[in-house]
C-alpha cells in the first residue's frame, strides 16, 4: 500500500510532464503555420490546464535557419510532498523539430 501511495504521487509529476512535452512536439509540427506569439499561448493554457508551476510557463522559441529547425523549451522545479520525505524534481524538456 505506502509503494502504490508513493508511486501514485511520484508518477503524477511524470506524467504532467510527458503532458507538456507533447503538446510542445504537437505545436512544433505546426510551427510553419503558426507565430511564436500563438505557440506561447497554446502551451501556456496546457501549463495552466496541468497546473504547473509559473515558471514552467515561461517557454523559449528559437528558429534556427540552418539547420531549419523550431526548438522549444521550459524548465520548472516541482516539489512533492510525502509523509516524512518532501522530493523536488527539476525538468528542463527541449522539443527539437525540423522544419
Amino acid at each position: 500500500a505506502t509503494a502504490l501511495y508513493y508511486g501514485a504521487h511520484l508518477g503524477e509529476v511524470y506524467i504532467q510532464r510527458w503532458r507538456l512535452v507533447q503538446e510542445m512536439k504537437s505545436v512544433a509540427r505546426l510551427a510553419p503555420s503558426l507565430d511564436d506569439a500563438t505557440i506561447r499561448r497554446r502551451l501556456h493554457v496546457k501549463a495552466e490546464e496541468l497546473d504547473l508551476p509559473l515558471s514552467a510557463h515561461k517557454f523559449t522559441i528559437r528558429r534556427l535557419s540552418r539547420p531549419r529547425e523550431i526548438r522549444i523549451g521550459t524548465s520548472w522545479e516541482q516539489p512533492v510532498d510525502l509523509p516524512f520525505v518532501r522530493y523536488i524534481f527539476k525538468f528542463r524538456p527541449e522539443v527539437r523539430y525540423s522544419l
